[in-house]
C-alpha cells in the first residue's frame, strides 16, 4: 500500500495508483499512461521536440522570430497567424467569463462527438471558450517546422491560462477557496488543449465539421514530409494520430510552463507528484529544481472521464450553496423561522386536506427560489443520465466516438486512451458503480451534508440505461435521485415541496426554546373548522384564471396548449372574452375563482375554532374578502386518491391577490426569457421577427387574457373593498397608492442588489429582478403622475389602468 500525503491522506495499492477521491484515481493512472507513452515517443519521436530559438516566421512583416520567454508573448507579434482583425488573439470571440454561477455544461446533441439526444458527454463550461482561436486561424503553409507550431500553441496556452486565473477568483469568492483548485483549472484546460493536438478532442463548438482538426492534420502532415524515417515510425499518414501524441508528449512540460505563468505563489496542485511523488508544487503550480515535468497527468486521462469528474464537482459546490439559499427563503434566515411551501404557501396556517391556503410570512420567497432550483435539479439529473450511459461502452471502446477513432486510422497502435481503460478495469473500476462511488469522496461533494436539500450518492441514481447497477437502471426506485427523499442526489430538497396535508406547527408550541417543526401529514390531524361560505343570494366575481403551472416544464407545456387553441391548432375556437380561459371543453388550464366581498360572507359554524382563526377573520374582513374554487376534479370513489381532497380551497382575497401577482410574473418572465427570446427584435420600435407571428400573436392573446379577464377584475374588486381607507396608514390615500404599497411590500422588500452572492444563487433569478424593478419603476412613475389628483389611475405594466374613484 502507498500513502499519498499533501491533497489529503488516501489509500494507493500497486503502481502507486491513489483511490483517495475519482479525480486522484484518473491522475494517478494518468502517470502510468504518461510515463509508457513519454518512453516510447522518446524512442521515435527524434525530430519533435520544439525549440523556440529555431522558430521564424516568414510570412509575417517585422518579425521574424518568437521572444524566447512564452510568459512574455504578445499575439500581435509571437504567433504565425496573419489573419488579422485580432483573429490572432487566442480568445477572440470567446467569453471574458469562464466559470459562471447560473450556466454549466452543454451536453449539445450536434457539437460533441458521438452525442444524440438521450445520452452523451457534457462539455464544462470552461471548455466552451478555451482560447485556441489562434490555432484555428493558422494556415497550414505558415507552419514550416514543429518550432514553428510549438509557437502558437504556446501563446494559446499562456492566454487560456491568464483566462483562467483571473476570472476563477471571482467564482472562488463565491463558492469557497482553495489552494489547489487554480491548479486543478489550469490542468484541465491543459489536457483539453492536448486532446486538440492529438485529435482526441470531442467538442467542435457549434459546428458539424472540425476545422481546427482539418487544419492540425494537414499542419501534421507537413511536419511528417519533413521528419527524418517518419515513414518506419509513422504508418498512419491520414490523421498522423501517432505522431501527434508523440509531438504532445515530447513538448507538454513547455505548455504547462506557459498556462501557468499566472499563477500565483500560494497555488499547488491536488496531489504531491513533484520530486518522485515526495513534495508538492511550492508555488506556481510548478515543481521545482531539476524536475520540470508538469505535475497533473490530467491529459493522459480520457477527455470523457475528465468531464465527468469535472461536471460531479462542479454540480456538488453549486448545490450546497443553492440548498442552503432555497433554505433561507424556505426557513428564514437561521433555518427555523418559518415554514414556507415551494408554492408560496405558509405552511403554518395553510391545511391543504380542508382546502385552506394561506400567503404570507415572506413566503413569496420560498416560491421564487424553488422554482429556479427544481429546474435546475431537474436539468442536472438530465446530464448526469446522458453522461453514464456512455461509461460501459466507453471503456470497452465500443461507444460511437472510440469506433469513429478507430476507423479514422489505419494503424493499430495502443493510444494513451486504450491504455487508460485498461489499466482502469484492471484496478476495479471496470464497472460504473465503482467510479461513482468515488466521485462522493470529492471534497465539494462531502461537504454537501444537508439531508433535507438530499445526500450525494451518485451510485444509487437510477439513470436507467448503460450497463447493470443501480446508477444505470438497477435502482428499487423508480424516482432514485430525482424526488425521493432516500435517493437524494438529485432531490429537490424537502424545503421544495407542498405543505403538509395539515399544516405544521412548531413541537411543544416552541416552548423551551424548541425550534423543530412537526409535520401534519395525516387527514386526522386537520380538525373540521369553521371556513366561510357565500351567503345565500350572493354571486360574487367571477375571476377565470389561465394558471400555466409552477414550474418551467409545466409552464411551458401549459403555454404550449394555450397557444394550439389560440392559433386554431387543437380543434377547438378560441375563446378569449368568454371566460373560460381560451379553452372551450379542456379546463385543465383554467381555475375558476368567485370572490366575494366581507358582506357577503358567512362562517359554517359547527367546527372547532383553527388556532390562526382571528388573524384570518381579520384578512377576510379588512382586506376584501375571500375567493373560493370548487374542486371540480373530486371524485369520491372509493381508492381514488382525490377522494381525500376538500370539495373546495379558500384564500383570503388578500392571498388570492399575491397569489395571481406570483404566478403572472412567473408566466410573464418565461415569455420573455425563453418562448420571445429569439422572436423579438428592440429597436426604437418592438418588432417580431419573421417566422414567429404564431408566438407573437399569442402573447397578445395572453396579455388580453390577463389583462381582461383577470387583472380588470382583481383589480375592480381591490377597490370595491368597504374597508379599503381604514386605518392610520391608510386613510383618504387613493385606491392605486395602497396597491402599490402592497405589491412593494410583498415583492419588492430587499432588494436583491443588497443581498450577497450566496443569497443571490436562488432568490430571484437576473430576469425575475429585472422584472420586478421594471413594475416599481412603473409605480413610481405613476404615483407621481397621480399626484395631482387622488383619483388617478394605476399603471399595472402592460396591464392598463384602473378606474376612476371620488
Amino acid at each position: 500500500m502507498v500513502t499519498q500525503s499533501g491533497g489529503g491522506a488516501g489509500s494507493g495499492g500497486e503502481d502507486d495508483i491513489d483511490k483517495t477521491s475519482a479525480k486522484h484515481l484518473l491522475d494517478s493512472i494518468g502517470k502510468i499512461v504518461h510515463d509508457q507513452v513519454k518512453t516510447e515517443a522518446e524512442k521515435r519521436g527524434k525530430g519533435l521536440q520544439g525549440d523556440l530559438k529555431e522558430a521564424r516566421f516568414p510570412h509575417r512583416n517585422g518579425f521574424d522570430h518568437p521572444q524566447q520567454n512564452p510568459c512574455l508573448f504578445d499575439h500581435t507579434r509571437d504567433t504565425n497567424v496573419t489573419s488579422g482583425g485580432g483573429k490572432e488573439n487566442p480568445c477572440y470571440g470567446r467569453q471574458g467569463v469562464r466559470f459562471s454561477d447560473t450556466k454549466g455544461a452543454k451536453c449539445y446533441s450536434y457539437g460533441i462527438k458521438g452525442n444524440d439526444s438521450s445520452i452523451g458527454f457534457c462539455a464544462p463550461y470552461r471548455r466552451l471558450h478555451l482560447c485556441v482561436q489562434n490555432l484555428e486561424q493558422i494556415k497550414p503553409d505558415q507552419i514550416t517546422s514543429t518550432h514553428n507550431l510549438l509557437v502558437d500553441v504556446l501563446l494559446a496556452a499562456k492566454y487560456e491560462g491568464q483566462s483562467i486565473t483571473r476570472d476563477y477568483p471571482k467564482y472562488q469568492a463565491t463558492y469557497g477557496y482553495s489552494p489547489s483548485e487554480i491548479c486543478t483549472m489550469l490542468a484541465r484546460s491543459f489536457a483539453d488543449i492536448g486532446d486538440i493536438i492529438r485529435g482526441k478532442d470531442l467538442y467542435r463548438r457549434d459546428s458539424r465539421t472540425d476545422k481546427l482538426e482539418e487544419n492540425l492534420r494537414k499542419i501534421f502532415g507537413i511536419i511528417y514530409g519533413k521528419l527524418k524515417d517518419a515513414q518506419s515510425h509513422y504508418s498512419d499518414t491520414t490523421n498522423f494520430y501517432q505522431l501527434r501524441e508523440d509531438w504532445w508528449a515530447l513538448n507538454r512540460k513547455e505548455v504547462w510552463k506557459a498556462i501557468t505563468c499566472e499563477a500565483g505563489g500560494g497555488n499547488r496542485y491536488f496531489r504531491q507528484t513533484c520530486n518522485g511523488g515526495k513534495s508538492s508544487t511550492p508555488n506556481k503550480c510548478r515543481c521545482d529544481g531539476a524536475n520540470t515535468d508538469p505535475p497533473t497527468y490530467f491529459d493522459y486521462v480520457p477527455q470523457y472521464l475528465r468531464w465527468l469528474q469535472e461536471w460531479a464537482e462542479d454540480f456538488c459546490r453549486k448545490k450546497k450553496i443553492k440548498v442552503e439559499n432555497v433554505k433561507k427563503s424556505c426557513r428564514g434566515e437561521n433555518g427555523k423561522d418559518k415554514y414556507c411551501s415551494r408554492n408560496g404557501y405558509d405552511c403554518t396556517k395553510t391545511k391543504r386536506a380542508i382546502g385552506k391556503l394561506r400567503y404570507g410570512n415572506r413566503c413569496i420567497d420560498c416560491l421564487y427560489a424553488c422554482n429556479p432550483y427544481v429546474h435546475w435539479i431537474d436539468n442536472q439529473k438530465e446530464q448526469f443520465d446522458k453522461q453514464v450511459k456512455k461509461y460501459t461502452d466507453e471503456i470497452n471502446g465500443t461507444s460511437t466516438s472510440s469506433r469513429a477513432k478507430r476507423a479514422a486510422t489505419t494503424t493499430n497502435y495502443e493510444d494513451y486512451e486504450s491504455k487508460f481503460y485498461e489499466k482502469l478495469k484492471n484496478d476495479g473500476y471496470g464497472t460504473l458503480e465503482g467510479f461513482l462511488g468515488l466521485l462522493n469522496k470529492e471534497n465539494v461533494c462531502k461537504e454537501v451534508q444537508d439531508d433535507k436539500g438530499g445526500t450525494i450518492s451518485f451510485e444509487n441514481v437510477n439513470s436507467r440505461g448503460g450497463g447493470s447497477g443501480a446508477a444505470s437502471g438497477g435502482g428499487t426506485s423508480d424516482a432514485s435521485g430525482t424526488n425521493n427523499a432516500s435517493q437524494g442526489t438529485f432531490y429537490r430538497s424537502e424545503y421544495c415541496q407542498p405543505c403538509p396535508l395539515c399544516g405544521v406547527k412548531k413541537k411543544s408550541d416552541g416552548s423551551g426554546g424548541n425550534t423543530e417543526w412537526e409535520r401534519k401529514d395525516s387527514m386526522d390531524k386537520c380538525p373540521s373548522i369553521n371556513l366561510y361560505r357565500p351567503k345565500d343570494d350572493k354571486v360574487g366575481t367571477t375571476i377565470k384564471i389561465l394558471k400555466s403551472g409552477e414550474n418551467q416544464k409545466e409552464i411551458e407545456n401549459k403555454l404550449n396548449a394555450f397557444c394550439q387553441t389560440q392559433n386554431g391548432n387543437s380543434g377547438k375556437a378560441s375563446s378569449i372574452g368568454s371566460g373560460d380561459c381560451g379553452r372551450n371543453s379542456d379546463s385543465s388550464l383554467c381555475e375558476p375563482w368567485q370572490c366575494y366581498q366581507s358582506d357577503q360572507l358567512e362562517k359554517v359554524g359547527g367546527g372547532e375554532e383553527d388556532e390562526d382563526d382571528h388573524d384570518y377573520d381579520q384578512l377576510v374582513n379588512n382586506s376584501g374578502g375571500l375567493c373560493i374554487l370548487e374542486n371540480k376534479n373530486k371524485k369520491n370513489e372509493s381508492g381514488n386518491n382525490s377522494s381525500n381532497e376538500p370539495d373546495q380551497f379558500q384564500k383570503t382575497f388578500h392571498d388570492f391577490f399575491f397569489y395571481w401577482v406570483a404566478h403572472m410574473l412567473k408566466d410573464s418572465i418565461h415569455w420573455r426569457t425563453r418562448r420571445l427570446k429569439s422572436c423579438i427584435s428592440n429597436g426604437k420600435q418592438t418588432k417580431c421577427r419573421n417566422g414567429c407571428h404564431g408566438k407573437c400573436d399569442c402573447f397578445l392573446k395572453w396579455v388580453e387574457q390577463k389583462e381582461k379577464e383577470e387583472w380588470t377584475k382583481i383589480r375592480n374588486h381591490f377597490y370595491n373593498q368597504k374597508n379599503l381607507n381604514v386605518g392610520a396608514d391608510f386613510i383618504n390615500l387613493p385606491p392605486y397608492y395602497i396597491l402599490e404599497q402592497n405589491l412593494q411590500e410583498e415583492f419588492l422588500k430587499g432588494d436583491s442588489e443588497e443581498k450577497s452572492a450566496q443569497d443571490k444563487q436562488n432568490s430571484l433569478d437576473a430576469q425575475e429582478i429585472k422584472h420586478l424593478k421594471e413594475i416599481k419603476k412603473l409605480l413610481d412613475e405613476e404615483k407621481k403622475k397621480n399626484q395631482e389628483e387622488a383619483d388617478g389611475a394605476v399603471s399595472f405594466g402592460a396591464f392598463g389602468t384602473g378606474p376612476n374613484h371620488a
